[in-house]
């Protein structure tokens, strides 16, 4: 009797000690409350190791990088290509296991099993030690195309993945130097706003000094000192933008946003295009955006998996065999032992006669969606074709807009300048004085804004094209080292 109570005592802390030990989490007690993190949960996510790595990536920048030092780093950090590599990795191995059919399916059991019966009759005794093996081999002859569709398939999705993973790089491209050039663009305006701050307050010591020659009214004062604050304002909202182009670049680059790194200035773009007919671009990025080659794998995809449903409507014909054998030794009143060995070998067919329907409505749902991703194909190719027709005639009006604001900025500075002359000489009145400033500040504005259009719409036209990145094409956005930037 006691020791039945040791025994339940014993057995009820341990489950008191497994109860104890298990981690409780429940939903949050109220729609209008928060919800409180468990102490467990704040313990397990005190070291982030994944944040710990993007950390390190940003350690060892010490020297301004160049639009291709900086591909090159997005290259080797940014998450969305190496996750576009792993998707196309498998991918590949689904070609394997596709394959894997192919080839006759070998399975083995090996058992060993001991059985001891005790009772008081000394005949009924029994000791018995039983091994054995077994050995299956199956292999699938025929199955009218089913076996072939699926390597098809997977051969085909494994190029839209490979077909993927460029385009991912190609949008990585474009991301960095777009990235690029809004930071450079950024810190351009910060400069034209700091350049607005003393030409405002130019005009405001001007008014100062006329006010108190008596020479001036008060109000000019006021308008100038208005327009120098506002001046300041503009420079503190410019240099937050510059802040966020630089976090922004810094996200493409996977750095952390806090990372500190500079950049060397891009060069003057040179400001023609090659004359090829828009057309004949538009061919060709038919033929080389990788994410049309990927939307016609995907299509073949699609034809490949009904003809494997349609392959499910037909018998299919395997041949299989097996072999096994069975040591049993005996102890006890009669000792004995004896062998078993089997052979087995056979051909089947198998066939769903009737299914209610269900292999050929599965046939009738591949072939619909084969049919709708033909038509998103059509869709697609549509798309890249106004696409590259766009990014065309977006680059050369970015071109003549650019020399445009450069001659407007260049008359800007010159009506400043006389402006400021003829206000402190009394030629001129300040209303002349504000409206040259105002002119100049957003000439400089037009001049910055469209050196960038430029530089992006560029890059967005090579994009279109499918050629981002390729050699020669690529080098008027940056990305070859040899070609100044």
């Amino acid at each position: 009797m006691k020791s039945a109570k040791y025994f339940s005592l014993i057995f009820l802390s341990a489950v008191m000690f497994l109860v104890a030990g298990c981690r409780t989490l429940k939903a949050p007690p109220k729609p209008d409350e928060m919800w409180v993190t468990p102490e467990w949960e704040k313990s397990a996510k005190s070291k982030d190791v994944i944040w710990e790595s993007i950390r390190e990536k940003g350690s060892d920048i010490t020297q301004p990088l160049t639009l291709y030092e900086l591909v090159g780093i997005a290259l080797r950090n940014n998450p969305n290509t190496r996750g576009a590599w792993q998707r196309a990795r498998a991918a590949e191995a689904k070609i394997k296991q596709a394959q894997s059919t192919s080839y006759p399916q070998i399975a083995g059991k090996v058992d060993f099993t001991k059985d001891k019966v005790v009772t008081n009759r000394e005949e009924d005794k029994k000791n018995v030690r039983d091994f054995g093996g077994f050995l299956k081999a199956t292999y699938l002859i025929l199955d009218f195309g089913g076996r072939s569709a699926d390597i098809e398939q997977a051969t085909q999705r494994t190029l839209e993945a490979n077909f993927l993973f460029n385009q991912a790089i190609q949008d990585l491209f474009l991301d960095t130097a777009t990235g690029y050039y809004t930071y450079y663009s950024s810190k351009s305006n910060v400069e034209a706003a700091e350049a607005d701050v003393e030409n405002t307050r130019s005009s405001y010591e001007a008014a100062q000094v006329r006010l108190t020659a008596g020479l001036g009214v008060k109000l000019d004062v006021l308008q100038t000192k208005s327009d120098y604050e506002n001046a300041l304002y503009g420079l503190e909202e410019a240099k937050a933008l510059r802040q966020s182009a630089k976090a922004n670049l810094a996200k493409v680059l996977g750095f952390s946003a806090d990372t500190d790194f500079e950049i060397v200035n891009p060069p003057k773009l040179p400001e023609n295009i090659s004359q090829e007919n828009v057309s004949d671009l538009i061919d060709a990025a038919l033929q080389q955006r990788p994410d049309i080659a990927a939307g016609r794998a995907n299509l073949r995809a699609k034809e490949a998996a009904v003809k494997s449903a349609n392959s499910d409507l037909w018998p299919t014909l395997n041949a299989g065999g097996s072999m096994g054998s069975t040591r049993n030794d005996y102890f006890g009143a009669n000792k004995a032992s004896t062998v078993d060995n089997a052979y087995t070998g056979y051909l089947s067919v198998e066939w769903d006669i009737f299914d209610g329907f269900n292999n050929l409505a599965i046939r009738r749902e591949a072939q619909a969606e084969a049919d709708a991703e033909r038509e998103k194909l059509m869709q697609t190719e549509l798309e890249a074709s106004a696409d590259v027709w766009t990014k065309y005639y977006n680059y050369k009006t970015s071109v003549k807009k650019r020399k445009f604001s450069e001659a407007s900025y260049d008359s800007s500075v010159e009506s400043y300048d006389l402006a400021l002359v003829g206000y402190k000489a009394g030629l001129k009145n300040i209303l002349d004085l504000i409206e040259a400033q105002r002119s100049l500040s957003g000439a400089r504005s037009n001049l910055i804004e469209s050196e960038r259009d430029m530089f992006v719409s560029l890059a967005e036209l090579i994009h279109a094209t499918g050629t981002i990145g390729a050699r020669g094409q690529a080098a008027t956005t940056g990305i070859e080292p040899e070609k100044n930037l």
